[in-house]
């Protein structure tokens, strides 16, 4: 019965399954602040991204509207008479 004691014994301690939720929960944890860390920051461009100035938008060509907040807002397009 040395082996059925053992057996009872080792499942009266479940600490594995503690350890490895507390593990796989601090994993997860630094997944998530990597890929946080990457979307709202900087660490996810190249560096020559990172030190780039933004550039100021350009007049717009005649006849495409105006750009309001960096978006082109463009003219309709007048419709070939029948």
């Amino acid at each position: 019965m040395g082996r059925l004691d053992n057996i009872i014994a080792r499942n009266r301690r479940p600490n594995r399954l503690q350890e490895r939720v507390i593990v796989s929960t601090l994993f997860g944890f630094v997944v998530l602040l990597i890929i946080a860390l990457a979307v709202f920051t900087d660490l996810g461009r190249p560096p020559e991204a990172r030190d780039a100035p933004v550039a100021p938008a350009a007049a717009p060509a005649p006849g495409h509207g105006k750009r309001v907040n960096g978006i082109l807002l463009g003219t309709p397009h007048a419709k070939p008479a029948h």
